[in-house]
């Protein structure tokens, strides 16, 4: 009464045992194993967020920066078809965002699978708003453990291996954050906590040490590409002269008649001078860059 019962499962036992089998072989589970075995493709907009992706991804895939040399200019770049066919065939796409590098959009749109832009995925930030997120300490950081995450999402084996890469980067960047603390207590025993600069490149850095910028309207006029008004500049150079500001901080990138007047006016009435720049200088990665130029501040402040 029972065997023919027994054969019928026994059947449908071996017919659900090869369904299972077939199915592991799908395409779809093919692609998913092609997916976590092949090197992770990676391009950065810039050489300072490839430094911390090559950084993160190590020797599970390769990595390209689309402005990788200090002449090269961010904002009027435009890509050549090799760049865009470049981006296209990518797995992770990093911009900056917030509208620095705009030309990254139409390209990054085109087919990988994911596009980081890392203001506005990651910091919060919005279009408008100060671009110039590599001078903010918590960039880098939030930067590599997103993409340990995103990276162990296509290669799910080696999760672990991409935390202990982003974990080992930011821990690289601990001498920038020394730095910091040391001019914080320098300006302690400064009272002027006021900074003109000649343009918001160096505004997060600023914040975060404990100054302020005063003169505002100056570097969004420069920023914009338009001339400052008299009145701005006539009321920089008085704050010069009756040493209102502890220091100037100047884009030695740009090259402007009227902040090289500015420059002229400081040095003359011993303000100190910063000098910085807004891409990677040759020769140094991210910690040294930042980290020589916190060194220089604490001198010209000592």
């Amino acid at each position: 009464m029972f065997s023919g019962k027994k054969i019928r499962l026994g059947v449908l036992t071996l017919i659900l045992a090869i369904g299972i089998i077939l199915g592991g072989c799908s395409p779809h589970s093919e692609h998913n194993e092609k997916q976590s075995s092949e090197p992770i493709k990676v391009v950065t907009s810039t050489d300072f967020y490839g430094e911390v992706a090559k950084a993160v991804v190590g020797n599970k895939g390769t990595v390209s920066a689309i402005i990788n040399k200090p002449s090269m200019d961010p904002h009027d770049y435009e890509p050549t078809p090799n760049v865009a066919k470049e981006v296209h065939g990518a797995d992770v796409v990093v911009a900056n965002g917030v509208g620095y590098d705009t030309w990254m959009n139409k390209l990054a749109d085109g087919g990988n699978d994911t596009y980081i832009k890392v203001g506005n995925d990651l910091l919060g930030k919005k279009d408008g708003d100060n671009p110039h997120l590599w001078y903010l300490p918590s960039t880098m950081p939030i930067l590599a453990n997103a993409l340990a995450k995103q990276f162990a999402k296509r290669q799910p084996k080696n999760k672990k291996y991409f935390k202990n890469n982003a974990e080992k980067y930011i821990k690289s960047l601990s001498g920038i954050n020394d730095e910091i603390q040391k001019i914080k207590k320098m300006s302690l025993k400064i009272n002027q906590k006021q900074v003109y600069v000649s343009e918001p490149v160096f505004d997060y850095a600023i914040n975060t040490l404990g100054f302020k910028v005063a003169n505002k309207s100056f570097e969004m006029a420069v920023e914009n590409q338009s001339d400052p008004a008299p009145k701005t500049i006539s009321k920089m150079q008085d704050g010069l002269k009756k040493h209102k500001v502890a220091f100037f901080v100047f884009n030695k990138q740009v090259d402007s008649k009227t902040v090289n007047n500015l420059m002229d006016v400081a040095k003359k009435n011993n303000v100190p001078v910063l000098p910085v720049t807004e891409t990677l200088p040759a020769n140094e990665d991210y910690a040294e860059w930042m980290t020589n130029q916190y060194r220089q501040l604490a001198k010209i402040l000592h």
